[in-house]
């Protein structure tokens, strides 16, 4: 409270000041007023006895008519003195009345001016003090931030200290963790020599074989006494579907089972392989660069390699053929890029860059539009005729798989981000989003485009109605596992079927009416031997659904038959290496398998 018994002894020194100075003014208006009061009273009486004085010099006059003599004039002149001097008193008095009155409006002028003053002092007080007021609000406020920095000030100083302590022990870890590396770091190298000292005697072991096979090669070729090519040495039996479906488990059949061995189609591992749609013809590709084309005789049962396509700068991912006029060629690369070539002339006719990374997926749309999935999260619209990217869809995820909706350009893209994206035809925005429970692996479409089948990471299948885009189906199985963003899923050409492999070495059908499991391909009906030892391999259903094909770990291709689930064939070891491709010939006539290690086999009647 001292605050406030300081303001009021302000207030009072000041109501001091300002009373002492009109103090004297008030006292002089007093006099003044005084003054002018005695003097009216004087005046007054004055005129009463001018009055007076009057009627009795009227009286004297009328008596001096009567009377005569001295005495009476002497009287009268002295009374006329008196009045003289009266009103020269009451003109002095008024003199002085008016001086005053000049004094009283000049102090009247005086004290309105001290008063206007006042007014403004006492408006320029209550404005200050509205200040003062204010500012002590600040003031306090101020102190009480102040005391609140102080505590937080203390209380960054106490963890200030913490991390220190903590920096100085983190210090210490990570001298004894570079230590540590360094050892960690000398071991590997000594394991890495080790390793590229073992893989230095496993090439040397591979180009002593390769030595002895083409030796081998040579020797058949002399003793064929050169008569034949190399696709007349790839000739061999044959033995039908229904030849087949007699066979044992052990491989041996009523019949010989017809093969043809590609042997040439590339120096390193492939990835693809794809039938022609008339199935005349049989493309490869793989880590080569190239794309190996291979003409096949339905008629006499021969195959051989017509042409090679080159022009990717890296690995071949994925091959498309063009179903309209069907003499145009895709092929997509780990080079950033799609290719399209002429069948007719062998030409590179298109290259098409754009993407920032890997391209995973390309697909005809029509005879003049590509669409094209990447790893950078983008699809994108190529248009051959002007050899230029016409849209660039942004989907903001990894693209695994593409379909096309119809010949406009509406496309269906499965993601990474676990959503199946409908793109419209007419600008670059989704026209419906559908949300899975996990990453989407394949897409699969029907040749009617009202069914979709999309395979996710969650170990299940969704089959889509189109039309009002709502899942109607879902497929799954205890032991069905996705294992890989690579897994692909596909419907039979009659949707009557959906076909998938799994992570233990099944091959999973469902049927799509019911969605219950048709057959579950695994250790119960599939074949000892089969084993699936890489995320890459693929499942695929014959064109009639009767049939089920697979690439195994040893070199062999297992055949199932659908209605039993039995195994039907096994196309016993003819690769030397893991089968991790195969399709199936338009009319179901033949397969086609591709191995790791440069080789193709065409299985058929």
């Amino acid at each position: 409270m001292e605050w406030k018994q300081k303001i009021f002894n302000q207030l009072q020194e000041r109501n001091r000041q300002e009373r002492d100075v009109y103090a004297e003014i008030v006292k002089h208006y007093n006099r003044l007023t005084e003054n002018y009061s005695t003097i009216l009273v004087r005046c007054t009486d004055q005129e009463r006895d001018i009055l007076t004085l009057r009627q009795e010099n009227t009286d004297l006059q009328k008596n001096s008519v009567s009377v005569a003599g001295l005495p009476v004039n002497d009287k009268i002149k002295t009374l006329e003195n008196d009045y003289m001097k009266a009103k020269d008193e009451i003109l002095t008095l008024l003199r002085e009345r008016g001086d005053m009155t000049k004094e009283v409006i000049s102090l009247s002028r005086l004290v309105k001016e001290r008063d206007e003053k006042l007014y403004s002092e006492q408006n320029r007080n209550q404005i200050l003090t509205k200040e003062n007021v204010s500012l002590r609000q600040r003031l306090e406020s101020a102190e009480d931030q102040l005391s609140a920095l102080k505590k937080v000030n203390e209380t960054i100083h106490d963890e200030f200290q913490a991390l220190q302590l903590a920096y100085t022990q983190l210090e210490e870890r990570q001298k004894e963790l570079d230590a540590t590396i360094a050892v960690l770091r000398q071991r590997m190298t000594e394991k890495i020599e080790k390793k590229c000292n073992a893989l230095d005697e496993e090439v040397k072991l591979h180009e002593k074989r390769m030595e002895e096979d083409v030796k081998r090669k040579l020797e058949e070729a002399k003793s064929d006494f050169m008569t034949s090519t190399l696709s007349n040495l790839m000739t061999s039996t044959t033995a039908s579907i229904t030849h087949l479906r007699n066979a044992n488990q052990d491989g041996k059949s009523n019949g010989s089972v017809f093969k043809k061995n590609l042997d040439d189609c590339g120096d390193n591992e492939l990835h693809a392989i794809q039938f022609h749609p008339s199935g005349s013809l049989i493309a490869t590709g793989g880590s080569d660069r190239k794309i190996h084309i291979w003409e096949l005789n339905a008629h006499n049962n021969q195959v051989q390699q017509v042409y090679v396509l080159t022009g990717n700068n890296s690995t071949v991912t994925a091959i498309d053929f063009d179903n309209e006029n069907a003499n145009l060629i895709l092929g997509c690369s780990e080079d950033f890029a799609c290719r399209v070539w002429g069948l007719g002339d062998q030409r590179l006719r298109h290259t098409l860059t754009g993407h920032g990374a890997k391209v995973f997926c390309a697909k005809f749309v029509t005879a003049t539009l590509i669409a094209s999935g990447s790893q950078d999260r983008t699809l994108k619209l190529w248009d051959l005729q002007n050899r230029q990217c016409v849209r660039t869809l942004f989907a903001g995820s990894k693209c695994h798989d593409l379909v096309a909706h119809d010949a406009s350009g509406s496309l269906i893209s499965g993601h990474f981000d676990k959503k199946i994206r409908f793109w419209d035809a007419r600008n670059d925005s989704t026209k419906c989003e559908l949300q899975l429970q996990a990453a989407v692996t394949s897409l699969s479409i029907n040749r009617e485009k009202q069914l979709l089948l999309a395979c996710s990471r969650d170990d299940t299948l969704k089959l889509i109605e189109l039309r009002e885009n709502r899942v109607i189906q879902t497929f799954s199985h205890d032991d069905f596992k996705v294992a890989s963003d690579t897994i692909k899923a596909v419907l039979s050409p009659d949707c009557a079927y959906a076909c998938a492999g799994g992570n233990d070495g099944s091959v999973f059908i469902w049927n799509t009416t019911n969605g219950k499991i048709e057959k579950v391909l695994n250790k119960e009906h599939s074949h000892d031997d089969f084993k699936v030892a890489s995320d890459t391999i693929k499942a695929v259903l014959s064109p009639d659904c009767a049939y089920a094909c697979a690439g195994g770990n040893d070199g062999s291709v297992f055949i199932w038959n659908t209605t039993n689930g039995k195994i039907e064939k096994v196309l016993n070891k003819e690769h030397s290496s893991i089968v991790n491709a195969v399709a199936w010939h338009p009319e179901g006539r033949f397969i086609a398998s591709c191995e790791k290690q440069r080789r193709a086999i065409l299985w058929g009647e």
